[in-house]
């Protein structure tokens, strides 16, 4: 869930303990105030009236853990407050991705974590219920979801710095379809720990689509035809403008009633590495990860004149992502880092049409560098990601950047995080985006963040001569 306005409190309630029998409770607690407000967000948020207006709001999160001995752990945490206008949606035509269907319960509050850790003994864990699952990468999968986990580390048992994770769970959109059957991502992890902070990953993972879970998605790329310049310039060109035009109404008509996709079934697989090393001050981390898989779709296509359809295509992509740090003492950190995520040439045709969608598909993303998302950020600790495509519009993204992360004191910290964006298919720019961070920690118990987020489009829409998008943040964050 990408929520990006609101005030937000941090409320952490003392923790109690109780011991009876070597169980032990504690609780604590989080309320947040966000205020944001920005200019040409509607750009971004096609569909919400007013989005550049200023809205502030209060969360609540509440969080409750039980332990028996060491063997038992259970945690339970409630996310309530005033969700923003911007991140709640009734169709696809108004999405960024697709949220789960539970962070919209009531539109006030919703369970974000309830699971139960069972170790028989110091090497193994099992978990059972929603929490947050990193799958593979946090560039395919970060959310809090229900799942199954089975955790084996055997560097204590068999002296090898190893450690297996295996996840089942049941992913949970927001449902805008037939909400009786239920999509599923499994993952599988091997990771050879250097050091706490230090290790590689290989990963396989699956998503078996039997929901229509990637129907908004594909909605969403084809919606990209209605305002991308480089979308819609390869329809001018293949159909000419009366054509294009007819396609462009009969596409208009069928978002009016949730997208020419209505339903999906699918199997789509990633196959990755991940890692993280430090060779003294620098700290390197490289991901790689290549998808493949099919699926059938069913709708109308407005490309032969909105006639019904059913067929089936193909996926395959792939994301690279590579970042250096310098770690300068305890006061800063420096760095680039670049990503590739593949895009497709005409992503709407490659869909509708024929061919195979080279588009990279990811499930919940969470990339805490910017990457026309305004992720990351002060908000950080609230989203969960969307499902989407790769650059937004299917097209690809192509994203050089810097990292500069200041702490020089331990109440101060600010970080910023320039980047130039391109899609992956042309040489077209996409532009300049650059996201500011401030937080000042009064004490232990209260911080003051700020953050500004700047992004100057380029080629990225079609027929708007906008120069620049921003977005405002800032609040207060309280814990005890």
């Amino acid at each position: 869930m990408r929520i990006k306005s609101g005030l937000l409190i941090l409320l952490f309630i003392e923790i109690v303990t109780t011991n009876v029998y070597a169980f032990s409770a504690a609780s604590t607690g989080a309320v947040s105030l966000r205020y944001q407000t920005g200019q040409n967000l509607s750009l971004l948020n096609p569909g919400v009236k007013y989005p550049d207006a200023g809205f502030a709001a209060a969360y609540l999160m509440p969080q409750l853990y039980l332990a028996q001995g060491e063997w038992f752990n259970a945690a339970f945490e409630l996310y309530s407050g005033e969700l923003s206008p911007r991140t709640f949606s009734q169709n696809s035509l108004e999405l960024y991705g697709v949220e789960t269907e539970n962070d919209y319960f009531n539109d006030t509050y919703f369970i974000r974590q309830a699971y139960v850790n069972f170790s028989p003994d110091e090497s193994t864990n099992f978990y059972a219920g929603e929490r947050e699952i990193v799958g593979g990468s946090r560039l395919l999968f970060d959310n809090y979801q229900p799942s199954l986990t089975f955790d084996y580390d055997m560097t204590d048992a068999l002296d090898i710095p190893l450690s297996f994770e295996f996840n089942a769970v049941k992913v949970e959109p927001y449902k805008l379809y037939d909400p009786s059957r239920t999509s599923m991502f499994y993952d599988a992890e091997l990771s050879y720990n250097f050091s706490l902070f230090e290790y590689i990953t290989v990963f396989y993972s699956n998503f078996e689509d039997t929901d229509n879970t990637l129907a908004p998605m594909l909605n969403n790329i084809i919606y990209s035809t209605l305002f991308n310049r480089t979308e819609y310039d390869a329809l001018v060109g293949k159909y000419g403008k009366i054509r294009a035009a007819r396609i462009l109404l009969c596409l208009q008509q069928e978002y009016a009633n949730g997208g020419p996709i209505h339903s999906s079934e699918s199997s789509v697989n990633w196959t990755g590495i991940t890692g993280d090393r430090y060779f003294g001050s620098f700290e390197i981390n490289l991901t790689g990860i290549l998808e493949m898989g099919s699926g059938s779709i069913q709708g109308n296509n407005c490309f032969d004149s909105s006639a019904p359809f059913e067929r089936h295509f193909h996926t395959y992509g792939y994301v690279a992502d590579a970042k250096i740090k310098y770690h300068i003492g305890d006061k800063a950190t420096v760095g680039i880092f670049f990503n590739l995520s593949s895009g497709d040439k005409t992503p709407a045709q490659a869909i509708l049409k024929q061919g195979t969608l080279d588009s990279f598909i990811a499930i919940f993303p969470y990339n805490t560098e910017s990457s026309l998302f305004f992720n990351g950020g002060i908000n950080q600790n609230i989203n969960t990601g969307t499902l989407s495509m790769a650059g937004r519009r299917g097209l690809g993204d192509v994203a050089y950047g810097g990292i500069i992360d200041v702490y020089p004191v331990k109440y101060i910290d600010f970080t910023l995080t320039p980047v130039l964006l391109y899609p992956e298919i042309t040489d077209k720019a996409y532009g300049f985006e650059t996201d500011f961070t401030f937080t000042y920690l009064l004490n232990r118990y209260l911080s003051l963040p700020f953050e500004i987020d700047y992004f100057s489009p380029g080629a990225f829409f079609q027929g708007y001569a906008i120069s620049s998008i921003y977005q405002v943040l800032f609040g207060a964050d309280i814990k005890w």
